[in-house]
């Protein structure tokens, strides 16, 4: 693609960026109403302007290899419709060659960047650039995820050194990455020296992006939007525009959901729970993921009930803040 096409892609990526998440029905096969209601339910969203269909919350690892062509084509045409930039990405564990299969179909049906991530056993910087440089061959935008490495050589995770970004950063196709650390330290590290090269979407929670305001960040995965997508409205309006009342909303609405659910029954399983809450989808999941039994998940129910309340007083304000 031609330069100037690219920078203009990676300016879009911007704002919070919403996950895509895969329903299963009770007999464990992708349930694609459930996925259309959810995708179409996000692209009504005025604040809503990039779609994300990455591995793990997309439940790749649960799914074959024709599973997920399917998919990717299904969340392709779906979000297509509402004329959003979509992500699709490829399977956790394949060859540089079957991923860049993956890439060239994504490439092929309208979507506007794929993702890649590669979770080999890490040896060495080159290993890592000359997967990127395969999957660039496409001559299609591609995102990296970032995750911590495996070491090849011990039971350690590695975080990327800036070395193999660098190198990375030398192929023109590539122009966003996933940054999952949740590293405050690093995450300012990483926008002081890439955020003129990348579009750099943060995972984590809200007060992690609160931290990296001022070194820059420009966008971010929507995580507690998951019990209302208004979160993410009112969330990035204040973190652009007024620090201390953003500080305020997390406190009450964000942290809450980290520290007493996340941390007790993992993020997984409670963003299929929390779409179960909304009436998105069911939290079926297939085996060896499991979903929260119905005692957790009345406790679970119980709790965000409690942070919507919560939630309305904010929106009920914004919106009067917003009619002034």
């Amino acid at each position: 693609m031609q330069r100037l096409e690219l920078e203009r892609l990676k300016k879009k990526i911007n704002g919070p960026i919403q996950t895509i998440f895969v329903p299963f029905t009770k007999n464990f096969k992708i349930d694609y109403r459930s996925l259309k209601n959810h995708i179409h339910g996000l692209c009504k969203m005025k604040h809503v302007n990039v779609l994300y269909l990455m591995p793990y919350n997309g439940r790749y690892s649960l799914l074959n290899e024709n599973e997920i062509f399917e998919l990717n084509y299904f969340c392709i045409k779906e979000v297509k419709k509402f004329k959003k930039l979509i992500i699709v990405s490829d399977p956790i564990h394949a060859s540089t060659e079957r991923k860049l299969e993956f890439c060239l179909h994504a490439k092929k049906n309208g979507a506007d960047i794929f993702s890649s991530i590669c979770r080999e056993k890490f040896f060495s910087d080159e290993q890592i650039f000359l997967h990127y440089k395969k999957m660039a061959s496409a001559n299609f935008p591609i995102l990296v995820h970032i995750m911590p490495f495996l070491s090849g050589y011990n039971d350690k995770n590695l975080v990327w050194s800036f070395s193999i970004i660098k190198k990375i950063s030398k192929l023109n196709n590539v122009i966003a990455f996933k940054e999952d650390t949740k590293s405050a330290r690093y995450g300012k590290q990483v926008l002081k020296q890439f955020k003129n090269r990348f579009s750099i979407i943060f995972a984590g929670r809200k007060k992690l992006f609160l931290k990296l305001r001022d070194s820059g960040l420009t966008s971010y995965l929507n995580g507690t939007s998951i019990i209302d997508p208004e979160i993410d409205e009112i969330f990035w309006f204040y973190f652009k525009n007024n620090k201390s009342k953003a500080l305020r909303f997390v406190k009450e609405i964000d942290d809450p959901f980290w520290d007493t659910l996340s941390s007790k029954y993992g993020w997984h399983r409670l963003n299929k729970a929390c779409l179960e809450i909304n009436g998105i989808m069911k939290r079926y999941e297939r085996l060896p993921m499991i979903s929260l039994d119905k005692k957790q998940y009345k406790k679970v129910k119980n709790k965000i009930i409690f942070i919507k309340k919560k939630l309305n007083i904010w929106k009920k304000n914004f919106k009067l803040e917003h009619e002034e």
